[in-house]
Formats: C-alpha cells, sequence, structure tokens
C-alpha cells in the first residue's frame, strides 16, 4: 500500500485552509464581495453558493490530507488539481474582472498560479512511491453507487456547459450569471462529478467517510444559500425546482454514504 508523501500531504492541509478562508469569506460576505473578495460577485446568491463549494473543498482536501495512503486520496486529489487548474485558466481569462489593484485580487491570481504547479510536482512523486493501490475496504452498496453515478455524470455534463458555454448554461440556470460566475461554478461542478465518478469506479467503501461528509454538506448548504438569498431567484420556477431537487439528491446521496462508511468502519 503506497502511503501518502509528507509533501503531498503539507500541500493538502495547506490548501484546505485556503479552501476554508475562502468559504468564510463567501457565505458571510456574500453582499459585501465588492470590498472583501477578489472580486464583485452578483448576486450575492452566487457568491454564496460559490461560499458553500469551498467549504466542501476544504471538508475534501482535509479528509485526503489524513488519509493513510495514497489510494485512499486520490479521489479527492484529482479533482482537486483539475478544479485548480481550471480555476486558473478562467482567471486568466477573466484577469480585468479581478480586484487585481488590492490585496484580495492580487493573493486570488498568485495563489491559482502556484497552485496547480505545487500539486502536479507533489503528485508525480506520489506516484513514484513504490507499493500497490489495493481496496482498503468492502464495495459500494449498489443504490449509492448508482445514485453516485448518475449524479456524477450529471455534475460534469452541467459543469461542461457552464465553463463552455456560459451563454447558453445562464438562459436555464435558476439565477442570474455572467460568464466569469458561470465558469467558476462550472469548475466546482465539474470536480464535484469527478470525484463521485472516482469513488463509483474505485467501488470502495473504506476511503469513502471523507467525501460523503463533504457531499452532505455541500447538499446543505447549497439549499441554506438558497433558503438565505431566495430573493436574487429568477422566475423559472421550473428550473428552480431542478435545481433544489438535484442539490437535495446531493444532501440524501452524501447522509446515505455517509451511513453506509460509518456502519462498514464498526464492521
Amino acid at each position: 500500500m503506497r502511503t501518502l508523501t509528507p509533501a503531498l500531504r503539507l500541500i493538502l492541509y495547506s490548501f484546505a485552509g485556503l479552501a476554508l478562508i475562502a468559504g468564510l469569506m463567501l457565505t458571510a460576505g456574500a453582499n459585501d464581495t465588492d470590498d472583501w473578495f477578489s472580486w464583485t460577485i452578483l448576486p450575492p446568491l452566487t457568491a454564496a453558493a460559490l461560499g458553500a463549494f469551498y467549504w466542501a473543498s476544504f471538508l475534501l482536501l482535509l479528509s485526503a490530507a489524513r488519509a493513510s495512503s495514497w489510494v485512499a486520496a486520490r479521489a479527492v486529489v484529482l479533482p482537486v488539481t483539475a478544479i485548480a487548474v481550471v480555476l486558473l485558466v478562467i482567471t486568466l481569462i477573466h484577469l480585468d474582472r479581478f480586484h487585481t489593484d488590492r490585496l484580495f485580487g492580487i493573493f486570488w491570481v498568485a495563489a491559482y498560479v502556484v497552485v496547480p504547479p505545487l500539486l502536479a510536482v507533489a503528485i508525480a512523486q506520489q506516484l513514484r512511491v513504490p507499493g500497490e493501490d489495493a481496496r482498503v475496504g468492502g464495495r459500494l452498496p449498489m443504490a449509492l453507487r448508482a445514485a453516485l453515478a448518475a449524479e456524477g455524470a450529471l455534475m460534469v455534463a452541467a459543469g461542461a456547459l457552464l465553463l463552455l458555454a456560459p451563454d447558453s448554461a445562464a438562459d436555464i440556470w435558476p439565477w442570474a450569471l455572467t460568464p466569469l460566475t458561470s465558469r467558476a461554478i462550472g469548475a466546482f461542478v465539474l470536480g464535484i462529478g469527478l470525484v463521485a465518478a472516482i469513488v463509483v469506479r474505485d467501488d470502495d467503501l473504506g476511503p469513502l467517510a471523507g467525501p460523503a461528509i463533504a457531499y452532505l454538506a455541500l447538499g446543505a448548504l447549497q439549499l441554506l444559500a438558497v433558503a438565505t438569498h431566495s430573493s436574487d431567484l429568477g422566475d423559472d420556477d421550473l428550473a428552480t425546482g431542478i435545481y433544489l431537487a438535484f442539490v437535495a439528491a446531493i444532501l440524501v446521496t452524501g447522509a446515505y454514504g455517509s451511513i453506509a462508511a460509518r456502519a462498514f468502519s464498526r464492521s
């Protein structure tokens, strides 16, 4: 079994801290991003939704940093790397929207220039560690695996749409998006979808506890964001209903996964 390298573990802990700070800033300061974030995010519901993604990323990164082996961390590490790379590309495309004359904007740009190379080097070192990547737990319950497969596929597709066709995505999203906010949300939706896909592929209950809790938290926090900023929703009740139903499904799947992982750990 390949153990996690100290370098990768340190990077994961560090990035978990950054995700925690970003989640706090976006959740608590959803109405004040012009003054207290790296770019102005409107409406506030978008900031709160992005904050929920950062909170979920914090939980994912923390679970990966605490993992004892690479096989237990890779379902998080690879998608988080993809999110970081995509956010770097988005930043460069929309650089004029960032507050590069202020500390928050400079820090964002610097962080996303540094994060992907650091992760790439750490992953390359990790993959050179000798050993096998064997299953560490039992197989996923069939219903959980099916739910994650369906939700993961939908999130990957939705993330691609938000990233590649932001104008089209904005037409069917339940609240107003700009090209930048569409792509920022798309990066996280794509990444979480990849986490679900890798969990399904690995079919391993052993490392599931951390991702399941993050999944549950994401659903709960997205519902809270909508409840807190419901005035930002558009007039398309169908789009809102579909969005809320899908987010609720994520919450339920995360809860189911947490229960299954806990039951396995006690067996």
